[in-house]
C-alpha cells in the first residue's frame, strides 16, 4: 500500500511540470469546483444571444419543416464564433498579464498568453476578411471557428482555475484590515478629529453634570 501511496506521490509531482497543465495537478478540489461554477455561470449568459436568436427564428418563421438546431446554427455560420471566441479570451490576457497585490505569479503564463494572442489575432483576421467578402470557403472557416471557440471556452476555464489557484487564502485578520482601513478612511472623509473633540465636550459635560449632582445630595 505505502509503495502504491509513493508511486502516486511521485506521478502527481512528475505530471505537475507538464507543459501549460501542470499547475492543475497541484489544485485542490475546491478551486476546480468555484472555477466550474464561474465558468458554467459565464458561459451560460454568453450563449444566451445564441439561444434567443435561434428562438426568435423558430418563432418568427412559416416553414412546416423547421428545425430549432439549424436556425441556431444559422445564428453563428457569419463569424458569430469568431467574436464571441475573441470575447472569451480577452479576460483571459488580462488575468494572465495582471498579477494582482500579494498573488503568485500566473502559472505557465508565457505560452498560454501566446497561443491565447494567436488565436485572438487569428479570430479578428478571420473575421475581418469575412466582412470584406474576401472567404471563398465559408463552410471551412465555420468548422475552423468551432475549434477555436472550443479551444477558448479551454484557456477560460483554465485560467479561471489558475486565478484561483494563485491567489492567498483569505484569513479573519485581513477581512478586520479591510474593515478597519474602511473605518479610518470614512473618518477622515467625515472628519474625525470634530466627531471626536463633540464626544470630548459632552464626556465633560456629562461628568460635570455628575459632580453637580452629587454636590446637591
Amino acid at each position: 500500500m505505502e509503495t502504491i501511496r509513493a508511486w502516486v506521490v511521485r506521478s502527481l509531482d512528475a505530471m505537475s511540470h507538464l507543459w501549460l497543465f501542470g499547475a492543475l495537478f497541484r489544485t485542490g478540489r475546491k478551486t476546480y469546483a468555484g472555477a466550474l461554477y464561474e465558468f458554467t455561470y459565464v458561459f451560460v449568459w454568453s450563449i444566451l444571444p445564441f439561444v434567443l436568436g435561434a428562438l426568435t427564428l423558430y418563432v418568427t418563421t412559416d416553414a412546416p419543416s423547421k428545425d430549432f438546431y439549424v436556425l441556431g446554427l444559422s445564428t453563428v455560420r457569419n463569424g458569430e464564433l469568431l467574436v464571441f471566441t475573441i470575447s472569451m479570451l480577452a479576460p483571459v490576457l488580462y488575468l494572465v498579464l495582471h498579477d494582482p497585490e500579494k498573488a503568485e505569479s500566473f502559472p505557465h503564463k508565457l505560452p498560454i498568453s501566446t497561443m491565447v494572442t494567436l488565436v485572438v489575432v487569428t479570430c479578428a483576421a478571420l473575421f475581418a476578411l469575412m466582412k470584406a467578402n474576401a472567404i471563398k470557403d465559408i463552410e471551412f472557416v465555420f468548422q475552423f471557428s468551432v475549434v477555436l471557440t472550443l479551444l477558448a471556452l479551454t484557456f477560460r476555464y483554465l485560467a479561471i482555475v489558475y486565478h484561483r489557484s494563485r491567489m492567498p487564502p483569505v484569513s479573519e485578520g485581513d477581512l478586520r484590515a479591510n474593515q478597519d482601513d474602511f473605518v479610518q478612511q470614512y473618518r477622515k472623509h467625515v472628519g474625525a478629529p470634530e466627531v471626536q473633540a463633540q464626544a470630548e465636550q459632552a464626556a465633560d459635560f456629562a461628568k460635570g453634570f455628575g459632580k453637580h449632582l452629587e454636590g446637591q445630595q
